[in-house]
């Protein structure tokens, strides 16, 4: 009878740290590619690889996309 490991990932920085520096070339390679072309199919793949992992890791498929830019709210009132 075969046994299943009951390894577990260890949520480390530098792993995520290390997917978003590849995340960010293979974007860097698609930018810079035909479109269309095997370059820019295969870079997409890594994109999209990328995102599955980081959502499996962190729970969210989203982790290394951008985030919104925030406005903070004005100190002065509206004058009406």
């Amino acid at each position: 009878m075969t046994r299943r490991s009951r390894r577990r990932y260890v949520l480390d920085h530098k792993h995520l740290d290390g997917l978003q520096a590849g995340r960010k070339s293979a974007i860097e390679i698609a930018s810079k590619a035909e479109i269309g072309s095997p370059a820019y199919q295969a870079s997409q793949e890594v994109v999209e690889a990328i995102d599955t992992l980081a959502g499996t890791i962190t729970g969210s498929q989203d982790y290394f996309h951008g985030r919104p830019a925030t406005t903070p709210p004005s100190e002065h009132p509206n004058k009406t």
